[in-house]
């Protein structure tokens, strides 16, 4: 059976701030398409973060890899607004969902299986690889946080 060859491109994404835990920032995407946390170091804003803050950031579908690479993730730790290809590992696996713990300590991801490229059944443990950049907030949405 000949390997299936996907690419992945990154495109702009819109999410809203849910919670901050300690130093950690639970965002949840527009069209319930996932749940994405990450350090609040790499959030750009000039306004104070809080639950209904509109983030926007450049994500892609994940990508299962055979081998992870060695990925360099500077353009996020120097909050550059571009996207950076990042690695991350596959931590649980469900009927409609995955996670995954990004490298270098940049949080989690979780979506939707069909947003995962695969010719693989997926398992916990499969490297992955996809675009992430920075999130900078564009404003604050006067919604509750519970219903976000």
């Amino acid at each position: 059976m000949e390997k299936l060859d996907y690419i992945i491109n990154p495109i702009l994404m819109g999410g809203l701030v849910k919670e901050i835990n300690e130093d950690m920032v639970k965002v949840h995407l527009h069209g319930r398409l996932g749940v994405i946390t990450i350090p609040e170091k790499i959030i750009l804003s000039e306004i104070e973060l809080e639950p209904g803050v509109e983030l926007e950031f450049h994500f892609s579908y994940l990508k299962v890899e055979d081998a992870g690479y060695d990925y360099d993730d500077s353009s996020i730790r120097d909050n550059l607004f571009t996207p950076c290809l990042v690695g991350g590992q596959i931590v649980e696996v469900n009927d409609t969902a995955v996670k995954v713990e990004t490298m270098d300590d940049l949080g989690t991801v979780a979506v939707p299986r069909r947003w995962v490229f695969t010719d693989m059944s997926l398992e916990c443990g499969q490297m992955v690889e996809f675009y992430l950049s920075p999130m900078r907030a564009v404003g604050k949405r006067d919604i509750p946080a519970r219903t976000i």
